[in-house]
């Protein structure tokens, strides 16, 4: 268990502190709300390259037929002086 301390709108005190409490029961009830919650919000960094592959695969552009190319273009003259 860790200790976090938060602030949030007063009208919504009552709902984060019954999260919480479901989270800290544990069991079936957590895992969904788990599972429910990380749906809406977004993951910390991945630190391993599963967690990168596992954040690309839950990505709405997962299945998206995307064609990215990079421009070949030799870009533009400067003046360095």
């Amino acid at each position: 268990m860790a200790r976090v301390e938060v602030s949030v709108p007063s009208e919504d005190v009552g709902f984060v502190k019954a999260v919480a409490g479901t989270l800290r029961r544990g069991g079936s009830p957590a895992a969904e709300l788990r599972e429910t919650l990380a749906q809406t919000v977004s993951f910390p960094r991945a630190k391993t390259g599963a967690e990168l592959v596992a954040f690309l695969r839950a990505s709405p552009l997962c299945d998206a037929d995307i064609v990215v190319e990079r421009d070949r273009s030799p870009g533009r003259p400067i003046d360095l002086e």
